[in-house]
């Protein structure tokens, strides 16, 4: 009986041992697989989207600022000081993103996650967690100065080949954010050549300011924003630019804009402030047909039919 029970133990000591190296197998199996062959210097899952969360935080700022259609230069120390911050080399990062771009699925999973927390972090704007009422923002004005057509589509047949736009000054004043939404596709059949979106304020002593965006033919439909704060201490004659032009047109168009809208906010309290500081820096009057270029003191100008947005 004895002799029995110590070939039951050794029996049940290997058939132990044997379920240890399956588990095991079956765990390195898991492993392998939940790393997909990741390489070393790669960003894991977490990490890669901690970095990406804050680069999307960062470009929000920037557009905030007007300044997400700047020199790359401009915003570099930006996305450094968010690879410092988590202790990432560049060359880190590019490989990483590299790799991410040539593994879709993981790439996927890390976006859900981003897009989770920005979505998380947006709630949290919107509860006050970061910021306190803000008093001043019941003083910004949001008028919708666009005063042409809302949608054009462009064809072989149309008889324009770009389309530009010019909106003269209705008290556009310094410290002006100029907001430029719309939608746009172009069909690959277009044979438009660099194609370009462009954003500009024009002054009257001559000078202009601008954004671009180039455009793509891919079919995509695109919704296109253009944030521009007036910033020059100079006064404005006009907003005027392109929601499509081109270097070079070879003859067929295909193209479709849509809900155009050119939002101008300001500061309702500070714009007499404002037209001093005009004044005081660009004192020369500028005159059209014997009419001031701009409104006189405590005259506002605003088109009839002009919708003032709610903040």
């Amino acid at each position: 009986m004895k002799v029995l029970n110590q070939k039951k133990i050794r029996m049940l000591n290997q058939s132990n041992r044997f379920y240890t190296r399956v588990v095991l197998f079956l765990g390195f199996i898991l492993l392998l697989s939940a790393c997909e062959g990741r390489p070393k210097g790669v960003l894991n899952k977490s990490d890669m989207t901690k970095v990406l969360v804050d680069m999307h935080k960062a470009e929000a700022v920037l557009a905030e600022k007007g300044l997400g259609y700047g020199l790359y230069s401009n915003k570099a120390p930006y996305y450094k000081y968010i690879l410092k911050k988590y202790g990432i080399t560049q060359a880190e990062f590019d490989s990483s993103l590299v790799w991410y771009t040539k593994h879709p699925k993981n790439f996927t999973l890390v976006y859900a996650d981003v897009v989770e927390d920005l979505t998380d972090y947006q709630k949290e704007i919107k509860n006050g967690k970061y910021h306190p009422v803000d008093t001043m923002s019941y003083r910004i004005i949001k008028n919708n100065v666009w005063n042409q057509r809302i949608k054009y589509v462009l064809t072989k047949d149309s008889a324009r080949t770009r389309l530009a736009f010019l909106i003269p000054t209705q008290g556009f004043m310094y410290k002006d954010v100029y907001v430029l939404r719309f939608l746009q596709r172009i069909a690959p059949e277009d044979s438009s050549v660099r194609q370009r979106i462009v954003l500009r304020i024009n002054y009257w002593n001559g000078k202009t300011d601008s954004v671009s965006k180039m455009a793509y033919h891919d079919s995509i439909l695109r919704r296109y924003t253009f944030r521009f704060p007036a910033i020059r201490k100079y006064k404005i004659k006009s907003v005027s630019g392109e929601l499509l032009s081109s270097t070079a047109y070879k003859g067929k168009l295909n193209a479709f804009v849509d809900s155009i809208s050119l939002i101008r906010q300001f500061d309702y309290v500070m714009q007499d402030s404002l037209r001093r500081m005009v004044e005081k820096a660009d004192p020369k009057n500028y005159e059209v047909n014997g009419n001031p270029a701009q409104p006189l003191p405590g005259h506002r100008v605003i088109r009839p039919n002009h919708k003032i947005l709610p903040q």
